[in-house]
């Protein structure tokens, strides 16, 4: 018996990073994880090969310093509960990504500036123009497709 199931990972994990968003910037998550799956992108092709790949989705980050919001944060994100109306714009959201919304325009990567600058961390190196595109603002969270790398050859 599999006691967490890919939809499950995928709506906690929406809940981890958009809780506080509206309706779209669930939708936004949920298509990011969606099109990591697709691409594999930081991924194996599975909800659960994605959003628990390290350093991928913070919420399931796993540091144990006394600063560190996301400890409790994910206690909490595995006992919410599937008649929480935020849990339900959740459900609702990966439903909607994996029928094909197109909110963040095939964007793998996102955060929010807002809450690095408030953790007194830095932009994320990736997230600079020399690195990657932005394609897409919905609530808080910035969203990015990475340039390829000097070198590459699409296939």
């Amino acid at each position: 018996m599999r006691l967490l199931t890919e939809e499950a990972l995928a709506v906690i994990t929406i809940h981890q990073e958009a809780e506080g968003e509206a309706y779209l910037g669930k939708l936004a998550v949920a298509e990011v994880i969606r099109n990591r799956m697709k691409l594999k992108y930081a991924s194996d092709g599975t909800v659960s090969g994605t959003v628990l790949r390290a350093k991928q989705f913070s919420g399931w980050n796993a540091t144990s310093t006394k600063s560190d919001p996301y400890n409790l944060f994910r206690i909490r994100s595995v006992q919410i509960d599937s008649d929480d109306p935020i849990v339900k714009d959740c459900i609702r959201a990966w439903h909607e990504a994996q029928a094909g919304s197109n909110t963040v325009h095939g964007a793998v990567l996102y955060y929010a500036p807002a809450t690095l600058k408030k953790l007194g961390w830095p932009e994320p190196d990736w997230a600079l123009p020399d690195s990657a595109d932005e394609v897409a603002i919905v609530g808080q969270h910035h969203f990015f497709i990475p340039k390829p790398r000097p070198g590459t050859v699409k296939v």
